[in-house]
């Protein structure tokens, strides 16, 4: 009679359990980082269209004021919510001078991250962070992946309270 074992079978459910228990990790660290990498191009695209409005004004537009630079950030985005962040898609959402803060930021909500940037008169300019909800270990290792070195001083409150949570910050 041709066919496996009640062993052999368990074996190698066995060993497929292992395998994705090792694999499943990297792939939602992977998929973090591609819904992290995909936000990068709006941040970019904001934080050029503050320097657009640094230029034309002399300082930059206060936080929530209405903002007319020319600035698209995605497909299926509307307007500000209540605390003047733009909401898109996917739980992501956009933001300019996290309280008062001279930075542009954008958050996915679902994978616990975000990516902010300096703007250029500021004290830090033009540097890039990477926030990571403290808590959340695939959120940090996609931080670190990205070159991040962990730094204390910078709060991102905002930020913060969007991830729910405290943040871990990592400079890139």
């Amino acid at each position: 009679m041709k066919g496996f074992t009640l062993i052999e079978l368990l074996v190698v459910v066995l060993i497929i359990g292992i395998l994705s228990s090792v694999a499943l990790p990297q792939y939602q660290a992977a998929v973090a980082k591609s819904r992290l990498s995909a936000m990068i191009p709006n941040v970019r695209s904001l934080k050029e269209g503050m320097e657009m409005y640094y230029l034309a004004n002399g300082s930059y537009p206060a936080d929530n004021a209405p903002f007319s630079a020319d600035v698209e950030v995605g497909v299926g985005c509307s307007g500000y919510d209540t605390t003047g962040w733009i909401v898109c898609p996917n739980n992501v959402l956009y933001d300019r001078l996290d309280d008062g803060d001279l930075t542009v930021s954008g958050i996915n909500v679902n994978v616990k991250l975000a990516y902010a940037i300096w703007l250029e008169h500021s004290s830090h300019s033009n540097e890039i962070r990477c926030l990571a909800r403290a808590s959340d270990k695939t959120a940090n290792q996609v931080c670190k992946s990205m070159g991040g070195q962990e730094i204390s001083g910078e709060s991102f409150r905002a930020v913060a309270n969007k991830l729910g949570g405290s943040i871990k910050v990592y400079r890139l």
